[in-house]
């Protein structure tokens, strides 16, 4: 329950230059591909939402569902568009939703998701309190009887660093617009792992984000979903995003990245092997590390977890 909402939003559409006249609005993004199922769940949690000043846009992203007959009903809605495009994958459905909008804030909503009531009109009230150009919440991450609250934990050191190590972030959903678009929205090439890479690129980019503390986002994990999909898949764009972000920054000389790419690699490695039992990519990913950052301790570590095994 947020206190003195009234007062509190006044001020935060006055702080982003509103007048009494105007308010921001928010374009709500869903992307869909064969959701046809949850699809209502989404534009209900929207449609609902405490801060009213939006347009939702739809990106049918070449489903094979029955996608455009379950918006059909919401089509009558003035702030309710319908787009179709052939299947371009999440990062590129996101990019048209972008493309597609009028307002100055864009948010993004998978739609196998939702929002809780008062998540728009949060995310407004932290972004104009501290003129971010983002904001990173927590989530509700649910499937069948089961939920979660997972929250992000914001390191004290170099962020830059930080998120290149790791993608510390829960969830980034909420954007200017302006943001977005200076440093290129989603990498559509990035079919998996496009969240950290946007990440990357918005924290190296010095894009101030600002932190609401609260699971304004539900995640719904289910089965046959990109993230739970394919492990080949999810390795391959890890590999990728390495290649993009670390090992470039490693070859321009920056030592702190040899070591994290170094790491991120053996990581790699160990999935590899220990998930797919695949000992050709294992050992591509032990010998990039190696090369960047030789350890021996990291070289013996497998051995000595093996014969402590052995000794048990």
């Amino acid at each position: 329950m947020l206190v003195n909402r009234a007062d509190k939003l006044e001020a935060a559409l006055s702080s982003v230059g509103a007048s009494r006249n105007t308010t921001p609005m928010i374009s709500v993004v869903i992307p869909s591909y064969n959701c046809a199922e949850f699809l209502p769940q989404a534009l209900d949690s929207v449609l609902i939402q405490s801060y009213s000043v939006i347009e939702i846009i739809i990106v049918d992203d070449g489903s094979t569902d029955e996608t455009r007959q379950i918006v059909q009903p919401y089509l009558g809605r003035q702030n309710i568009r319908y787009v179709y495009q052939e299947n371009r994958g999440l990062p590129g459905a996101r990019n048209r939703g972008v493309e597609e909008s009028r307002g100055e804030f864009i948010a993004v909503l998978d739609a196998d998701d939702a929002l809780a009531p008062t998540a728009l009109e949060e995310m407004l009230h932290a972004m104009s309190d501290s003129d971010a150009s983002w904001c990173v919440i927590d989530i509700v991450k649910f499937w069948e009887d089961y939920r979660e609250i997972q929250k992000t934990d914001l390191p004290k050191d170099d962020l830059r660093i930080a998120i290149l190590n790791e993608d510390f972030i829960r969830r980034a959903m909420f954007f200017r617009k302006a943001a977005l678009q200076r440093i290129g929205m989603w990498d559509a090439s990035m079919k998996m792992r496009e969240d950290w890479d946007l990440n990357i690129r918005l924290i190296s980019g010095a894009e101030p984000f600002a932190y609401v503390a609260r699971p304004l986002y539900h995640y719904r994990r289910r089965p046959g979903s990109i993230t739970t999909g394919s492990s080949e898949k999810l390795f391959s764009y890890t590999e990728r995003l390495l290649a993009k972000h670390h090992k470039a920054s490693a070859d321009a000389g920056d030592t702190v990245l040899r070591r994290i790419y170094a790491e991120r690699m053996w990581d790699l490695a160990r999935l590899h092997l220990y998930n797919r039992r695949d000992w050709k990519r294992a050992l591509h990913c032990v010998c990039q590390s190696l090369a960047y950052d030789f350890s021996f301790a990291r070289l013996i570590h497998p051995i000595l977890h093996r014969l402590r095994l052995a000794a048990h």
